[in-house]
């Protein structure tokens, strides 16, 4: 991939050819001295001209153009060094490997950047390794695959997008999402899985200032850049990639009880610590609801003296079987570059069909692209990038439900008591069907069995083939642009992006079961049209004088954005199986309205460099942003940015292990304009009071729903990094590390209002808060030969994050935030600060959960600590945090021959979370007909005193929010493996292809944690929950490149 890369580059500049009086025609042969094969689409061009070739399969090339007057070749191919050879009429050529070559280039702000001149923090990833993962959006590709990226991938659903965190949250009430811009033009992040990642040729993550200032105040979190793949000159390459798969569950579910007998006997022992066996035989199925065994009478499940029945049971029905299943996977993939020294091309169509592993859930997208380039004359060149995707996917619940609610398959299947059945039985355990001898389902709602703790007329087998929850997204992208060389050095550029996405939402729940049955089913329908239009100018001067050059960039963006959105909701349906309207009678509510949203900036940028030594930059960009008062639109950022090429002085230019070593060192402000609500939703008008509408009786009723702040600001950061860039023997040892330093000011924060003013917030910029670390890359080549080469790739980072001023009256108590109140700021602390009870185990004598508790004098103040069994009396404490004390990522490729080998894995160390599933679990019988993990079969007895599980009472508060729930975070992922064969180029011929490759790959391998059944990368403060498990998929595919 990047040899073809570098062959783009190069072959964009060959052009006609000159006309003279007299030529003179060339032949040849390019061969690599790695393996002494002919290396196909080598450039070949004439030093000083336009007149070019590259050579064919067999390595072969032929100049018949050639003015007399020339007398170099310049031959290069991408990886490999380039090389002037003396023209003669027969020229063969041997190409070395250049692996100094293969990262050179960096997608950047408005251009591409030498990463040996860069000043800036960036971080490349190639399209070849995103091949490698299996993913439905680019954004999950990332996963470990850089330093000071965190990607969070909260749900398995196939085509979900994962959360991109880069070095850090960025804001506690404004967003912390990263801008995406593709090829040149910023991306909306909801429409990331329209991309499809075979077009992508890289992916860079700019993390700093220096880097990401060009953007403005959007590029606040970073900037993710995709560049898709463009055409070749005067060759023509089709590629076609299949692969087959199945996808399966990817981390188990927690270890539940599934034995009947083992729920049964646990819930007559919670019965019986609360009165005798004898009771609590009498009173088990008033508690449990449901008998599972056949020809037992209800008082003889469990005998008093506590034997469990082992009489045969009704059934043997497992509900994390009946709702989930293995999904099918299938990607077909075909491309043509091409094109000649006018006109190159890039043209691809794309097929993925994803099934996930909860039944009828998936993910299917169909996406087309057209990426030329066109030489109109010397002077003027244009391109142009047109893309479509439609994608549709079927989720298991609705998007804005709870994961705590029941219609969630993964929270239900795991609550649920193992006792009640799936499907419908009669008293001998026979299966029951309905007259036309389908399947009946069991809900739990008397007719067949009665259930407990909240399940009743809840089975999410049977309804996830009747409800339906689906998203389809049509998307189109189109970019355009212009470059004039006005003269030599200066050039204008004109650059145009449209992005469409129209989204059509629907969440129907059936009525026959569930939810809705009551209504007689109901649909809810969601229509969004989102446009967004970028403009922008240009103009750039290059002038390379003596040993001093300098780039100069000035240039003006617009960019406006509209948002279309329809509400429709409806109930009471006549046939079963069609969620339309015109199925059903009555109307519930409907609403609609439009956002808007522009920005107009101006940006300059100065890059200068003496002697490829010493580097300096300095941009600086003003936004007016529509989302503020028009006192406060404009904010105005920049940055500055130098480095040291110290292998460049004359005193270590001689030093031959020593193959790169450059300090850098950047410094700049950034804003941040992504105001979000209470509920994560973006604010369009923040500085205006919102209201809304709606019918009280036949009258108008006009209800403010939004306290709007015409104070409100940017928040503003300010950034440091400094970085050291160190290569050894020959560039086979490579390291990368930073030190980055970033305040953020005015930060957003909801202050909480009164509730008597009818709202609950207003916003506010009050919050200061610091993030600080160090990251580094360090790879390496510990083995290349001519058969054989080894490469290894490790990445980290550390940081920490801290809160640097808390408004004045919040400063004693700090603020209580985030899920089930477990976090608590405190000036000097962070916001990821645990602030809960502490768990002080159990009393060893009676059972009891304790926790401590405060000992206080009369003035209130504290003086020490005792324990308590009364939940209401224990006292909070700062019980750590939920950041890692370190994350990253290690990788291996190996290639012997054509055989190819790599694993891809990430890890964290450290920082804690709150197992919330786990608590769930964990109840002291207070739940009945929830189910129980089996550490509960630890609990307190006289006779297993040392324990810290409580006795099995009932109790209300036994499994409450503490510290008994904080699990360490810690886990190791083994992210992809991937294993190929490419077939010797001698064997192409025979079919007319260049190359071949077969491949079995493999994505979330295995997934090392503390518990299992938990997954911490799902979670990004911490917090656990029933989330889509995660899906690991094993395919095999086949390249063929023509």
């Amino acid at each position: 991939m990047k040899r073809k890369l570098m062959l783009l580059l190069t072959c964009l500049f060959v052009g006609i050819g000159l006309v003279t009086a007299q030529i003179t025609k060339v032949t040849g042969t390019v061969i690599s001295e790695e393996d002494g094969l002919p290396v196909v689409g080598a450039s070949i061009l004439v030093k000083g001209t336009t007149v070019g070739t590259v050579t064919d399969m067999d390595g072969k090339f032929t100049l018949s153009n050639v003015p007399s007057s020339a007398k170099t070749l310049v031959v290069s191919f991408i990886g490999m060094a380039t090389q002037e050879v003396a023209i003669r009429q027969t020229v063969n050529i041997t190409l070395k490997s250049d692996t100094e070559m293969l990262d050179d280039v960096v997608v950047v702000a408005y251009g591409t950047a030498k990463k040996s001149s860069f000043t800036g923090s960036a971080t490349a990833v190639s399209g070849e390794k995103i091949a490698k993962m299996q993913v439905s959006s680019v954004s999950k590709a990332l996963e470990g695959a850089a330093a000071g990226v965190q990607v969070i991938n909260t749900s398995g659903q196939p085509g979900e997008n994962a959360k991109i965190r880069i070095r850090g949250i960025g804001s506690f009430s404004a967003s912390s999402a990263p801008l995406y811009v593709v090829d040149g033009m910023p991306y909306d992040e909801e429409s990331v899985n329209a991309l499809n990642p075979a077009d992508i040729e890289s992916m860079s993550i700019l993390k700093d200032a220096a880097s990401a200032s060009l953007y403005g105040s959007r590029a606040a979190n970073g900037v993710v850049m995709i560049t898709t793949k463009k055409g070749m000159v005067d060759k023509s390459k089709v590629t076609l990639d299949a692969r087959w798969g199945v996808n399966t569950r990817g981390v188990p579910e927690y270890d539940i009880m599934k034995d009947q007998r083992e729920y049964v006997l646990t819930a007559w022992n919670t019965l019986k610590n609360q009165s005798t066996g004898a009771e609590a035989s009498e009173g088990l199925i008033g508690s449990i609801g449901y008998n599972p065994f056949i020809g037992v009478a209800n008082n003889a499940m469990v005998s008093a003296d506590g034997v469990v029945s082992s009489a045969a049971l009704r059934h043997n029905d497992d509900w994390a079987d009946a709702a989930l299943h293995n999904g099918m996977r299938q990607e077909y993939n075909l491309s043509l570059q091409g094109g000649n020294a006018k006109t190159t091309h890039f043209l691809s169509l794309g097929y993925l069909k994803d099934e996930g592993i909860l039944r009828h859930t998936d993910f299917e997208r169909i996406s087309a692209r057209a990426n030329i380039n066109h030489t109109v004359n010397k002077f003027i060149d244009i391109n142009g990038n047109l893309a479509y995707a439609r994608a549709e996917k079927n989720a298991g619940q609705s998007q804005n439900a709870s994961l705590s609610n029941y219609s969630n398959a993964f929270m239900f299947t795991q609550q649920i008591a193992p006792i009640y059945p799936v499907y419908a039985y009669d008293e001998n355990g026979n299966r029951i069907y309905d007259e036309e001898g389908n399947t009946v389902y069991d809900f739990g709602d008397g007719t067949y069995s009665t259930r407990m703790g909240g399940f009743s007329n809840q089975n999410v087998a049977a309804n996830s083939g009747l409800d339906v929850h689906q998203t389809l997204n049509d998307n189109f992208n189109g970019r355009g642009t212009i470059n004039i060389n006005i003269i030599d050095g200066l050039k204008a550029t004109a650059n145009i992006g449209y992005d469409l996405m129209n989204q059509i939402r629907t969440d129907h729940m059936n009525q026959l079961y569930g939810d809705a049955a009551n209504v007689n089913g109901r649909t809810y329908k969601y229509n969004q049209r989102i446009e967004s239009f970028t403009a922008n100018q240009l103009l750039t001067y290059s002038k390379a004088f003596g040993h001093h050059n300098i780039d100069i960039m000035a240039g003006h963006e617009s960019y406006s954005y509209t948002l279309k959105y329809q509400y429709t909701h409806k109930y009471n349906f006549y046939t079963i199986g069609n969620p339309e309207f015109n199925n059903a009678i009555t109307m519930s509510d409907m609403n609609s309205y439009t956002q808007e949203h522009s920005m107009e900036s101006f940006f300059g940028r100065v890059n200068y460099d003496f002697d490829n030594k010493y580097y300096l930059s300095a941009s600086i960009r003003s936004d007016e942003s529509s989302k503020f008062h028009p006192d406060h639109r404009r904010g105005t950022f920049w940055s500055v940015g130098g480095s040291w090429r110290l292998t460049q002085e004359e005193f270590l230019k001689d030093v031959e292990w020593l193959s790169n070593l450059k300090l850098k060192a950047s410094y700049g402000t950034q804003g941040n304009d992504g105001i979000l609500d209470i509920n994560g939703y973006v604010v369009y008008q923040p500085y205006l009071k919102q209201y809304s509408v709606t019918n009280n009786n036949g009258d108008f009723s006009v209800v403010e729903t939004y306290r709007g702040n015409k104070d409100l600001t940017w928040e503003k950061s300010k950034n440091l990094n400094i970085g050291l860039e160190a290569a050894f023997l020959n560039n086979r040892l490579k390291l990368e590390t930073e030190y980055f330093l970033k305040k953020t000011s005015d930060m957003l924060y909801n202050m909480p209002y009164p509730i008597s003013s009818g709202i609950s917030y207003v916003p506010m910029n009050l919050l200061d808060m610091q993030n600080k670390g160090i990251e580094f890359t360090i790879s390496a080549t510990p083995i290349q030969t001519k058969d054989f080469i080894w490469n290894l790739s490790f990445n980290g980072t550390h940081y920490s994050n801290k809160i640097l001023n808390l408004p004045e009256d919040k400063r004693e108590n700090g603020i209580i935030h985030g899920t089930a109140s477990l976090f608590r700021l405190m000036e000097g602390g962070s916001i990821y600060d645990l602030y809960t009870y502490e768990y002080a185990g159990v009393n060893p004598e009676t059972g009891a959960a304790q926790w401590y508790m405060d000992e206080k004098d009369a003035n209130g103040k504290v003086t020490g600590r005792t324990v308590t069994e009364d939940y209401t009396q224990a006292s909070k404490y700062e019980l750590g945090s939920t950041l890692p004390d370190f994350q990253g990522g290690f990788s291996t490729d190996f290639a012997y021959k054509g055989i190819d080998l790599s694993i891809a894995t990430n890890f964290q160390i450290g920082g804690k979370i709150y197992d919330s599933m786990y608590s769930s679990f964990m109840h002291a019988g207070s739940n009945i007909g929830s189910n129980w993990h089996k550490d509960i079969l630890n609990a307190w007895t006289p006779e297993n005193k040392n324990t810290n599980v409580p006795i099995m009472d009932g109790a209300q508060n036994s499994n409450s929010q503490s510290s008994r729930f904080l699990i360490n975070a810690s886990f190791f992922n083994i992210r992809n493996i991937s294993l190929g064969y490419t077939f010797p180029k001698e064997w192409m011929k025979a079919i007319s292809a260049s190359s071949a490759r077969i491949y079995v790959s493999a994505d979330n391998v295995a997934l090392f944690s503390k518990r299992k059944g938990m997954d911490p990368r799902q979670y990004a403060y911490g917090y656990s929950a029933a989330n889509y498990s995660a899906i690991r998929t094993l395919s095999f595919g086949i390249n063929l490149n023509f």
